[in-house]
Order: structure tokens, then C-alpha cells, then sequence
């Protein structure tokens, strides 16, 4: 769920860059839509019910979005000692 959430604020940061035209923008559209359909019902259900697990979701979009490649590799290495 995570994953899928950073994929979608990432295709929205790709919005405002030239790579956003012709056909990866159709593209983009479609995959956008159809992971927005998938990700929506379960996120309203979370954020009805455990308000706690969506703020640790929201954390880890953001951690996400906002590392650098060095910094989630990193991040992994210390993981794992």
C-alpha cells in the first residue's frame, strides 16, 4: 500500500517535468487511474479504522518520496545491522 501511494505523489511530481507528454502521459493517466481505484477503498478503510496505521502509511510515503537513492540504501544497510 505504501509503494503504491509513493508511486502516485511520484507521478505527480513527473507532472510538472517534460518527460509528461504524448503517450507516457496517456500512459500515466491509465496506470494513475487505475491504481487510484485500487488504493482509494483501502485507504478511506484505514483511515476509518485505524488512525494510527495511516499515520505510520503517510510516514512511510514521505520517507519514500523525500529519501534519496543514497539515503533509502543506507537506510537498508542499517537494517540489517
Amino acid at each position: 500500500m505504501i509503494l503504491l501511494q509513493a508511486t502516485l505523489e511520484q507521478m505527480d511530481e513527473l507532472k510538472d517535468t517534460g518527460v509528461y507528454k504524448n503517450d507516457i502521459k496517456l500512459l500515466m493517466n491509465r496506470l494513475e487511474l487505475k491504481i487510484e481505484r485500487f488504493v482509494s477503498p483501502h485507504i478511506k478503510q484505514i483511515g476509518e479504522t485505524d488512525e494510527f496505521l495511516m499515520m505510520q502509511i503517510q510516514r512511510g510515503v514521505d520517507l519514500i518520496v523525500e529519501s534519496t537513492l543514497e539515503e533509502i540504501h543506507n537506510h537498508k544497510i542499517d537494517e540489517n545491522e
